[in-house]
Formats: C-alpha cells, structure tokens, sequence
C-alpha cells in the first residue's frame, strides 16, 4: 500500500517526457520495491537482482525520429540502494549492456539521452540476441508508435521461480534471468490493445534471429504470474478481462 502511495504523489508532482504521466504503473508484490525516477523513464529495484525489474516509458514519434543521438559513457547510479554496478564492471563482462529505455526513444531531449547510460538502466544479454529479436522488437514498438501516436513500453527480466536456481555474475551479486519480456500497450477508439513478447536468455539459433515476432508472443497475465508484477491498473485490466478470466480459468484447471 505505501508503494501505491508513493508512486501516486510521484505521478502527481513529477511529469515524464515534459508531461504528467497518465498509463498504468507496475506494481510489483515485493515490500522491497523502489523507483528510481528520470525525465522520460521509470525503473523499478526490487530485492537484491542486481538489475531492474521493470522499465517504463511513453514512446511518441517525435521522440525517435529527426534529432541527434549523443555519444555517452555508462556512469553508476547512486540512487540504487543495493548493489550498484560500475562501468569497471561492465567492461570486464562478456555479455552486451542493454538500454530498457535506449538512448533512441529521447532524440530530442539531452537530459534524457544521458540518463539512458545510468547503470540502472540496463541488461546483460548475448550480442547476437540483442542485435536481433530485442532490436526487433523495439522498431515493431516504433512502427505502433507511429500509427497510433501514442504507445507505453515496458521492460525488463523474468528470473526462475526457484530462488535456488537462480545464477548470478558480476561479483555474485547481478541475477541472470531466464527470459526478458518487452509491452506495448497501445489505444485505437479508446480501446486498449498490447504486444507482449518473452524472449529466451540464450544465444539464438539462425532461424529465430528472422522469424516472426509473434513467435515470442506472450499472454500479459502469464507474464504477471511469472513476475509477481500487476503491469495494467483496473481501468485498462478490464479491456482484457475475456483474456483474463480465460487464464484464470486455465490455471485453476
């Protein structure tokens, strides 16, 4: 409950890309959960994962198309409470740091691109994954975002269930997910539609570095047990609720 409050006042008080923010924010189960706040985007720390556990942003056109990208250097983030990595870390690393919000989605606003190096706003995933489905994946979101005007994306990892299981790296204390999930969630009519992908945390094979998106599609209520994350508010919940109480339904069964 004091997570919701907090995050109300901060949507309240603090705008997101130059304006208020007004889509769903996630709301994790864990007691521990934390948001470290910049001008176009949101993280979220929750436990001692090393890495976020989810990224949120609005994406408009005129956020990814005509400006000048900034060269930038990965810097530590001292907002994050845990463990906090370097770029001294990440240069000793084999795996490839990944933006949850690239530097691309802020075009126009400096600030922004900066912050996009901030080590809280990152991943680690094998070069070719990102290279293929991830970048992807975030052009399919551009494309919506020029359709629609408006889409809202979200990021991040799907650790194991099994706490036990769970790998770690980067002096023990960085979680190696078993997936990564991206969400657009978009409105036509006033109806709300969403994109969700889960995509494995391997090396991918040929053939999956060009197949279809919808190979990775992912049912959104799947993907909130598989993370303990609440991602869509009730209002937006109930565009869904067919393909809710369907998976409900699945699940009791």
């Amino acid at each position: 409950m004091k997570i919701k409050k907090f995050l109300l006042l901060l949507l309240m008080v603090t705008p997101l890309y130059a304006q208020g923010i007004t889509f769903p924010v996630p709301m994790p189960a864990a007691k521990d959960a934390y948001v470290v706040e910049n001008n176009a985007f949101m993280v979220c720390y929750a436990g001692n994962y090393g890495i976020p556990i989810w990224e949120m942003h609005r994406l408009k056109p005129e956020m990814f198309i005509g400006g000048a990208l900034i060269t930038g250097e990965w810097k530590a983030d001292s907002r994050v409470k845990s463990y906090r990595i370097t770029a001294k870390d990440i240069a000793g690393l084999r795996l490839e740091p990944v933006q949850l919000f690239p530097k691309s989605h802020a075009v126009n606003d400096v600030e922004s691109q900066n912050a996009s190096f901030y080590t809280s706003n990152l991943l680690f995933m094998n070069k070719q994954l990102k290279d293929s489905i991830w970048e992807r994946i975030t052009e399919s979101f551009e494309e919506l975002a020029k359709e629609y005007d408006t889409v809202y994306v979200y990021a991040g990892p799907i650790f194991d269930k099994d706490t036990l299981k769970i790998k770690y790296t980067m002096n023990n204390r960085i979680a190696i997910p078993s997936y990564f999930y991206r969400i657009a969630l978009y409105f036509e009519g006033g109806k709300a539609h969403y994109k969700c992908y889960r995509i494995p945390n391997r090396v991918p094979a040929d053939y999956e570095r060009t197949s279809s998106l919808e190979d990775y599609a992912y049912n959104i209520y799947q993907l909130e047990e598989d993370t303990s994350i609440d991602f869509f508010d009730r209002e937006t919940d109930s565009n869904f609720r067919q393909e809710k109480v369907k998976f409900l339904d699945k699940r009791v069964r």
